[in-house]
Order: structure tokens, then C-alpha cells, then sequence
């Protein structure tokens, strides 16, 4: 009887300690979540100071993930045209090219001079004809943003075949309607659009090593580190802090969205802007809000 009632004493003794750590997780968590409110509303409140003082219109969405994520966003669903951050959901669409089998990596591609067109990139400096893969092909259209790497890149996909796997991949406000630097067809109203909801699903893939699998993810984190322009998210930031974006800049817009690799604490950023009149006040105000987010998380 005895030894019966010394094992209920031990039941219930675990018990009671198995309850009191849970209820003090329980407190710890409630705690944590109300600190990082408040922390939250300060940033908020930080960020619409900024978004005010912004003379063209924006859209943006500020991310964190983890067990206390946040999210800051504005305008998130709005379409914008997309400029060369296009080139983003393109990438997306050329992994799946391959992991399809449409299209290999080391498929051979040649660039003619009839392939060439303005804007950024490095092959309208280059001797033609020019014998690429079509991995570095991709290269050329993230690392340095070339326009005639990315139209070639349209041209062996199909213009049909980019939309849809735009649907595949859940994006629901990005189109490509014309080729880089097409302005006729702009003209006629064919435009390429996005939102910062797309975009910010896309690097969340990438994130979480989604983007079809860990191979493409990693492959696209690693393109997207390479990026040449860092006068907007990276800009105010760390020199050793890793940031995988791209950027675009066009006729009233400038967009840099990425996936920045805090010291403590990691977050994606998208920031698209339009009706701009003035570009250096446009790169300024994604490089503050930039700034702005890897303090408070960091």
C-alpha cells in the first residue's frame, strides 16, 4: 500500500512539474508576443513616417519569418508594372523549364546581333556571335540584369508557356505581356505587371528552399547575391551581410525586392514604387526602409 502510494506522490509530483513548465512557456511566449507588438507598432509608426514623406505612390511588404514572424505590408496586391523585376518570376519559370524537361542547363544557345537591345546588360559590348548555356544564360539576365539575355530567354520558353507557370507558381497579379525594352508594344498598351505579393511568394520560396526543390532554390539564392545594383535594399546595409534581390527601374518606377541574411534575424523585402519623378529619391526611400527593418530585427 505503501509503495502504491509513493508512486501517486511521484505521478503526481511529475505532473505538477510537467504543468508548471508548460505554464511557464505559456507566460513566456504571451510575454514575448506582446514585447514584440509593441516593438512592431514602434516600427510601424516609423515606416508610415517614411511612406508619407514618399512623393510617388508605393507598395511594399516587409517580412520576417519564424515562430514570432511579422509582416508589414502595403498596397500588397496592387499591379505594378514590373520593369526588369519581371526577370524574377521569369527565373522561376525557366526552373521549372528544366525541371519539366522543356530546356536543359547546359543547353547551347547562341546570341546574334539581331538578339541585341538596349537598355542594362553587357551584350550589346560584346563581340557576336555569342555561344552561351542556357544556365548562364539566366546569369546574365539576374546578375547584371541584361535585356537581351532575358528576350532571348522568352524566346526559347514562349511568351505562353512564362504566364502559365506564372499561375503554377500561385502568381496571381504578374503577367508578361512584351519583351525588355519593347516600347511600341507599350505603346499599344501591352505592359508586364506584378505585385509586391507575388514577388515576396516567390522569395519565400526560395527562402524555404521551395522553389521546386533545394537545388533551384539554392541555385536562385546564389544568382540573386551576384546582383551588380546595390543602390537600394543593400545600399545602407552591412558590407558583410548577404542580400539576394533584384532590382528595376524603368519610365516612373523603381522596385528592389530580396531576401536579406541578418546577423541575428533574416527577413524578405519587397518594395515596388511608381509615378517617380525623381529616381535618387526613389533608391533612397527602399534603402531606409531597408535600413529601417534590418535594425529593428537585428
Amino acid at each position: 500500500m505503501n509503495t502504491i502510494r509513493k508512486k501517486n506522490i511521484k505521478l503526481k509530483t511529475c505532473l505538477y512539474f510537467c504543468l508548471s513548465l508548460f505554464l511557464i512557456a505559456v507566460i513566456f511566449a504571451a510575454f514575448g508576443k506582446v514585447k514584440q507588438k509593441i516593438r512592431q507598432r514602434f516600427l510601424e509608426k516609423q515606416i508610415n513616417s517614411y511612406t508619407s514623406e514618399f512623393s510617388g505612390e508605393s507598395s511594399f511588404i516587409i517580412y520576417k519569418p519564424g515562430f514570432f514572424g511579422i509582416e508589414f505590408a502595403h498596397n500588397p496586391n496592387e499591379k505594378i508594372a514590373a520593369a526588369s523585376l519581371i526577370k524574377l518570376p521569369i527565373l522561376a519559370a525557366s526552373f521549372k523549364a528544366v525541371d519539366g524537361g522543356r530546356i536543359e542547363f547546359e543547353q547551347k544557345v547562341i546570341v546574334a546581333p539581331k538578339d541585341i537591345t538596349g537598355g542594362s546588360g553587357i551584350f550589346k559590348k560584346v563581340a557576336m556571335p555569342l555561344s552561351l548555356t542556357f544556365k548562364e544564360l539566366l546569369s546574365f539576365m539576374i546578375m547584371v540584369s541584361d535585356n537581351s539575355a532575358t528576350n532571348k530567354v522568352i524566346d526559347l520558353l514562349g511568351m505562353d508557356y512564362i504566364n502559365q507557370s506564372f499561375l503554377d507558381f500561385n502568381l496571381k497579379d504578374t503577367v508578361l505581356e512584351r519583351k525588355m525594352m519593347d516600347f511600341s508594344s507599350r505603346k499599344k498598351g501591352f505592359e508586364n505587371y506584378t505585385s509586391s505579393r507575388d514577388i515576396v511568394t516567390i522569395l519565400k520560396m526560395i527562402y524555404h528552399k521551395k522553389l521546386i526543390n533545394r537545388r533551384f532554390s539554392l541555385l536562385a539564392r546564389d544568382l540573386l547575391s551576384h546582383q551588380q545594383y546595390n543602390d537600394r535594399i543593400a545600399y545602407l546595409l552591412p558590407e558583410e551581410i548577404e542580400v539576394a534581390h533584384k532590382t528595376g527601374l524603368e519610365r516612373g518606377v523603381v522596385h528592389d525586392a530580396g531576401i536579406v541574411y541578418g546577423k541575428k534575424s533574416d527577413f524578405i523585402i519587397c518594395v515596388l514604387t511608381q509615378e517617380v519623378k525623381n529616381y535618387r529619391e526613389a533608391k533612397k526611400f527602399i534603402a531606409n526602409l531597408s535600413q529601417l527593418s534590418y535594425n529593428f530585427l537585428n
